[in-house]
């Protein structure tokens, strides 16, 4: 099925809408002197959105539609295909690409060569699976408003982790600008295209790949927010990750 330009469009904007988090996060993390522990909290918050996201709505739906098999192992495969590229940019800098700074600095050019781009490619990365997700999703013809809230608000520690770590680094803010706004604009155009590309493949395909970048986000979240959010964070940061989980099932009740 062909999508028509106003879909496209649709399907932009709510990838644009998803990405807000991204900039906003940026933004708070170039402009304000933000405490690991404060960051940790919301890193925890952010965990607990996603999760609720990738297990209540998009594995569900995968394994609703492909069947239990066929979804497990996809899921696998996004997860080892997130796991693999995670570790191979650890070995190019990247290996501590989202601390704030205080506990674990980043490394500056002039110490590791090619470290910023690892980082960016990091941060990038990250970026991926939430775009295979959303894309997919929005082939059901609806505004997928609990998943977008999960991306957008989960976004904001991702990039104040990274960006605090950025400037304690000494990277510029022009650098981190530069950065962050090519990733949102770039996650935004690839949603719209993943939509476009999604729907022109069969009815068997679309729900695997579901499960597919459903993994990717859960391997994200295990490998670069929850290491950071029980970090020299507070005891009650499980709560906390509770908190965002049952934030989205709110979310989700009030907008069926």
């Amino acid at each position: 099925m062909t999508a028509s330009a106003d879909e496209v469009w649709a399907a932009l904007a709510c990838g644009a809408v998803s990405s807000i988090g991204l900039l906003v996060g940026a933004m708070a993390g170039s402009f304000s002197r933000i405490r690991h522990r404060s960051i940790a909290m919301a890193m925890s918050v952010g965990a607990g959105l996603l999760l609720a996201g990738v297990s209540l709505k998009v594995a569900a739906d995968a394994i609703h539609a492909a069947g239990a098999l066929a979804a497990a192992v996809s899921l696998l495969l996004g997860a080892a295909l997130f796991s693999t590229s995670n570790a191979l940019l650890a070995r190019f800098g990247a290996t501590h690409r989202k601390r704030c700074g205080e506990c674990i600095r980043q490394p500056v050019e002039s110490q590791d060569t090619g470290s910023g781009t690892a980082i960016a490619l990091g941060n990038v990365l990250d970026a991926v699976p939430g775009a295979i997700v959303l894309g997919i999703t929005l082939r059901d013809g609806l505004f997928p408003v609990a998943l977008v809230f999960a991306f957008s608000i989960g976004n904001i520690p991702e990039a104040l982790s990274s960006t605090a770590g950025m400037r304690v680094a000494g990277r510029s803010y022009t650098y981190i600008f530069l950065l962050w706004s090519a990733i949102a604009s770039g996650a935004a155009v690839a949603i719209a295209a993943g939509y476009v590309g999604f729907g022109s493949l069969g009815e068997a395909w679309p729900p695997r790949l579901q499960a597919f970048g459903a993994g990717a986000v859960l391997a994200m979240t295990a490998e670069t927010m929850i290491p950071e959010a029980f970090h020299d964070s507070p005891r009650f940061s499980g709560l906390l990750a509770a908190l965002g989980f049952g934030l989205l099932l709110l979310v989700d009740a009030t907008t069926r």
